[in-house]
């Protein structure tokens, strides 16, 4: 804080989300593969977990499984994209304020 106010960095926020947009990015590669070796049980229940209803347990878990990790992988980009924008108008006031500073120095 500076004389009771706080400041912004916009490179510090453009940099933050990177690194959010880099993890999603990363997770949706990873969740790309869980869900293909995952998802792929064959004949890994037998009969018995088609009678049972292991089978059809693992699926439901499964894809609520996946569904929650590719959400996940929204609100990385979400937080990347709003991260962004709030960068640039900060970049953005910044600039204004400074051209309207400098415009009153010369008319001064």
């Amino acid at each position: 804080m500076v004389n009771g106010q706080f400041q912004v960095h916009p490179t510090t926020l453009t940099a933050l989300g990177g690194k959010f947009g880099t993890e999603s990015q990363t997770l949706g590669g990873q969740v790309a593969s869980f869900e293909t070796t995952a998802g792929d049980v064959g004949q890994a229940f037998g009969l018995l977990g088609a009678c049972d209803g292991a089978l059809s347990q693992y699926l439901q878990l499964f894809n609520s499984t996946s569904k929650a990790l590719n959400q996940l992988t929204q609100v990385l980009d979400a937080n990347n994209s709003r991260l962004q924008t709030s960068a640039a108008a900060y970049q953005a006031t910044d600039k204004a304020v400074k051209d309207n500073a400098d415009s009153v120095g010369k008319s001064v």
